[in-house]
């Protein structure tokens, strides 16, 4: 089987650092801990959403702490595990803080329709890629970092457009389409994991990697849902 580079440093570090071992990692194994820290970003959403006290410190320290917990959680697989919840936790009060502001925005529906718009769009990726509908090759995986990085420079320039406002729709949803196709990398290193025979530990960091391209669909899903009620 060819062996795929991926785009997502996470898993990236996975495949440098492979050795086979009698405990493999299994799929189970990483849906139990996505599961885990999933719950985890939740309740610490749901704490700082309804019962904690919102500053700019608090925020920027999220961001921080999230930041430094996927560097550290992806280059070692001893420290994955703490890391792996340190991250959770602080996304979890980030997306309490960003969650919180699209509700007063516009009204409390958006936040659960996007936590449902997400699980729908990750089952559907999960389908695609297990039925091999779409299937991820190295050229696939290039033109999604290609693809990202044009975005990227779009919104960049979006700054200094006089007509930025249409080009934020374009923006949002382009960069919502990425992130549900990011989702086909993550699975594909998932599955290389598995066949490899590697380390169960390993499922913390490819339970990290896959968190973050879910954090990413929700912030995308919750953009999107804005734009729609915006028009509405």
């Amino acid at each position: 089987m060819r062996i795929m580079r991926s785009t997502n440093p996470v898993f990236r570090s996975v495949r440098q650092d492979t050795y086979i071992s009698d405990q493999p990692v299994t799929y189970a194994n990483v849906t139990y801990k996505t599961l885990f820290l999933t719950l985890l970003v939740m309740g610490s959403a749901y704490f700082m959403l309804y019962l904690g006290q919102v500053s700019y410190f608090t925020l920027i320290g999220a961001v921080i702490v999230g930041f430094v917990s996927v560097i550290v959680g992806t280059r070692s697989v001893r420290l994955s595990p703490y890391f792996s919840v340190i991250y959770a936790l602080s996304e979890g009060v980030l997306l309490g803080v960003i969650s919180g502001i699209y509700m007063d925005a516009f009204d409390d529906g958006i936040v659960p329709t996007a936590m449902l718009t997400t699980l729908l769009v990750v089952f559907i990726m999960l389908i695609l890629y297990t039925t091999r509908i779409i299937k991820v090759t190295q050229r696939f995986a290039s033109v999604l970092v290609i693809s990202l990085l044009a975005v990227i420079l779009m919104a960049v320039l979006a700054i200094f457009l006089p007509f930025a406002s249409s080009f934020y729709y374009i923006i949002v949803i382009a960069s919502a389409v990425l992130s549900a196709f990011f989702l086909l990398l993550d699975f594909r290193s998932i599955e290389y994991a598995v066949e490899s025979g590697m380390d169960q530990r390993y499922g913390w960091i490819l339970s990290l990697g896959l968190l973050v391209t879910i954090v990413w669909i929700y912030i995308e899903m919750l953009r999107l849902l804005a734009i729609f009620g915006r028009r509405n």
